[in-house]
């Protein structure tokens, strides 16, 4: 007979079988786990204000609800050719407009001053504290090295420190040009944790209890001081005691739920096809056999487009490996691969049976699975895989419970309507990410794809028009109200058809009687190709709070 539905196993139950399915995680005896370490880890984890620009967190690209990997399958990297829609596109993650230490935009070659793309898909921090590399390509090993010093803190074991120094300082995803850790330590103290967050968790609402970073870090390593190493000792500390082993899987080893016909199927194909490499789910092997975390090259896409392993080692043979990923909560990680490139399970699957697309330096054991694979087995290994779900990840119940960025909320800039064509061709594009948050000292507007040397400037309103007015063969969206003002700019910069840029960097007030108070703007370029001598960009909105 089946067990209850997953949903309805008491969470003591879950609870109670944690640490009888997988052995605790190792931990590097330079930087040993405390339950306030966890915590402060987890609220730098979640805290847009890690990022130069207040709007990326760690958590920002790993979502527990998505297995730990990122649910925005808008945010592509036009790939090699640079063209969107092509098939080498990756699905990868949002990060920050390319700016520098002072806020002023400057044009990516690839986005312009829209926010970046990673050029891979984000792995799942969920279980990688028992790898003993991270990231795809592996390059985050287990000696880790003082962040201000170079000094060797830990000899090993520490590669989700090296993990987590990365991304806080690299200018595609959370940083601007030239930050660095010192910046960071330097930001951090005064700074209230969680400040544009919402929907806390209890326990870490406590934790924090109205104090600053540097009250914090003075809690939980027992002296005052926040420094880049103690930054980092956190997210790490965090990251261990993400433990994932209670789905229904885990459960029928236990004895506490029978798998269905088809469930069994698919687990007896997955063990003939699919082990040699994914050895993370199997009794007795679990997440301490040989081969997991190893590097493969399944044929994803030509090697020459991403290296992978091979950039790290520079042996021939690792061109175009990248690390096999954990399959637990892989229902859950859509779409698949480094690149985003399959969107179902079914269609890895299907991947697999193909033999790959791409042969040159292909891992052979993937030449076992090709035609081995009927219709039944399909859907038999992804009812197995199924399995894999912790009910805690899908649900993001504790360890997995987490705040609401402020991001996945209602005040973030919008952008709107239709612009008019100048140079090259194209219409100007509006450009605005950070948050507008009461007393925020570098609010961020920009425009791209306008003629380069050219006068730029916004008009500002307080409100939007729905119905847009055309002026002079120009789409307006602002009201044109009383309050209606311009801002002039200056020269848009960059060279090139369309290929001219600008930014306005401005301060909000403070003051609580703006709460609530929308900004509304476009952008006119003064350009002789356009109608009346002018572009016009989209417009954009953003409403304080």
């Amino acid at each position: 007979m089946r067990c209850v539905p997953v949903l309805a196993i008491s969470i003591s139950l879950l609870v109670g079988l944690r640490g009888q399915i997988l052995p605790p995680p190792p931990q590097p005896a330079g930087n040993p786990s405390t339950p306030d370490k966890v915590l402060l880890g987890k609220a730098l984890f979640w805290d847009e204000q890690l990022s130069s620009t207040r709007t990326v967190a760690c958590g920002t690209c790993h979502r527990w609800a998505n297995g730990g990997s990122d649910p925005r399958t808008n945010s592509v990297d036009p790939g090699p050719d640079g063209v969107y829609g092509s098939m080498d596109d990756i699905i990868g993650s949002f990060g920050v407009v390319r700016q520098d230490q002072n806020a002023n935009y400057v044009a990516d070659p690839v986005f312009g001053v829209q926010r970046q793309v990673t050029g891979r898909r984000a792995p799942s921090p969920i279980n990688a504290a028992y790898l003993a590399d991270m990231f795809w390509d592996g390059r985050a090993d287990g000696t880790f090295r003082d962040p201000l010093t170079n000094q060797v803190v830990l000899q090993s074991g520490g590669a989700l420190e090296n993990q987590a120094a990365e991304p806080p300082v690299d200018e595609r995803e959370m940083s601007h040009i030239g930050r660095s850790w010192a910046d960071i330590a330097a930001d951090l103290p005064p700074l209230l944790p969680l400040a544009l967050a919402t929907n806390v968790p209890s326990q870490l609402s406590s934790f924090i209890g109205g104090q600053t970073y540097a009250q914090l870090f003075q809690q939980a390593y027992g002296s005052a001081g926040v420094t880049p190493q103690r930054i980092v000792f956190a997210i790490a500390a965090y990251q261990r005691s993400l433990i994932s082993d209670q789905s229904l899987f885990d459960l029928s080893l236990v004895g506490q739920y029978t798998m269905t016909l088809q469930e069994q199927l698919g687990k007896t194909t997955f063990t003939a096809l699919c082990s040699n490499c994914h050895d993370d789910v199997l009794p007795g092997v679990l997440v301490t056999g040989p081969v997991l975390g190893s590097y493969r090259n399944i044929g994803v896409r030509p090697n020459s487009e991403d290296v992978g392993r091979f950039a790290v080692t520079q042996n021939p043979l690792d061109m175009g490996r990248f690390k096999v990923p954990g399959l637990r909560n892989v229902a859950l990680r859509a779409p698949y691969f480094h690149n985003g490139s399959q969107a179902t399970l079914l269609d890895v699957i299907d991947f697999y049976a193909r033999g790959g697309d791409f042969h040159v330096n292909q891992d052979p054991l993937i030449f076992n699975i090709i035609g081995a694979v009927s219709p039944s087995d399909r859907t038999n290994m992804v009812a197995f895989l199924n399995l894999l779900t912790d009910p805690r990840v899908q649900n993001e119940l504790p360890p997995f419970d987490r705040p609401t960025l402020w991001s996945e909320g209602n005040h973030q800039s919008v952008t709107f309507g239709v612009g008019t064509a100048g140079s090259g061709g194209l219409a100007p594009r509006a450009s605005s990410w950070p948050p507008p948050y009461l007393g925020n000292p570098q609010v961020s507007v920009g425009v791209d794809q306008a003629a380069p040397g050219a006068f730029a400037f916004i008009v500002w309103d307080l409100f939007a028009n729905a119905q847009p007015t055309n002026v002079l063969g120009h789409n307006v969206y602002l009201a044109q109200t009383p309050a209606m003002t311009t801002g002039g700019i200056g020269l848009t910069q960059g060279s090139g058809s369309g290929g001219g840029y600008a930014s306005f960097v401005f301060g909000l007030p403070t003051a609580s009687s703006f709460v609530g108070v929308s900004l509304y703007g476009q952008w006119l370029i003064v350009d002789p190709l356009g109608p009346a001598g002018f572009a016009s960009s989209d417009a954009f909105g953003l409403t304080l709070f």
